[in-house]
């Protein structure tokens, strides 16, 4: 899933990246089998052949797919800085985000900034806009989620660990997480479900310090993956 600002209108444009499963595709190959009698007897020039011709796809049992509402499209409209920094709240955009499974599945979600570098601040719970000066943005999952129709409850664990951390009923994403999905009770671990439903809340935080004076443009871009945990 792309994160998009368009320059022109200052939008925070998400493009749904499709959740592509790694699928591996056996080549066909000819295999040439001797018959029985013609090796026993070894007799020349008597060889019986027949083409084995071997294919099919191979591919994880609960493939599910990753889809965004709205067009994966946050719009901000045109926002000036005085508009921006007058409000008493936050101006942010909502995404519903869809999770659907051929069968009951445990997924994450990993996150990349394909802006990285770009943030005011270095820190991997933020994603950069394009330009240090103008500060940077927040992906938060406030829900409600819904697993399978039963209320959701997001976690996550650091990527390459095992351990998943603070279960709760909101979670800002990061470059260096993968999010999943629980349901009450004492347990923290990912739950299997066919159909799970959230909602990313899109948050700029902007500098007051920043150098524009004006108008600015938003320029971020992330991709949200799939994991098969």
């Amino acid at each position: 899933m792309l994160v998009r600002v368009l320059p022109r209108y200052a939008l925070v444009h998400i493009i749904p990246h499709e959740s592509e499963i790694q699928m591996i595709q056996m080549i066909s190959k000819k295999l040439c089998v001797l018959s029985a009698l013609a090796c026993a007897l070894s007799i020349p020039g008597v060889t019986v052949a027949a083409d084995v011709s071997v294919g099919g796809q191979i591919r994880p049992g609960g493939a599910c797919d990753i889809t965004l509402g709205n067009g994966g499209v946050a719009d901000f409209g045109n926002l000036s800085r005085k508009e921006f920094f007058s409000g008493p709240y936050a101006i942010t955009r909502k995404i519903p985000l869809t999770i659907n499974c051929q069968h009951r599945t445990k997924v994450g979600v990993d996150v990349i900034d394909n802006r990285k570098g770009t943030a005011s601040e270095a820190r991997w719970e933020v994603f950069g806009l394009g330009n240090r000066a103008i500060g940077y943005y927040d992906v938060i999952n406030f829900g409600p989620s819904q697993v399978d129709g039963v209320a959701g409850v997001p976690i996550w664990r650091v990527k390459g660990e095992t351990a998943w951390r603070e279960k709760g009923i909101f979670d800002t994403w990061g470059s260096n997480k993968t999010i999943s999905w629980d349901v009450s009770g004492p347990q923290s671990e990912p739950v299997a479900f066919k159909t799970l439903t959230d909602t990313l809340t899109i948050w700029p935080m902007l500098m007051k310090s920043s150098a524009f004076t004006d108008e600015f443009e938003l320029d971020g871009s992330a991709t949200l993956e799939l994991v098969y945990l």
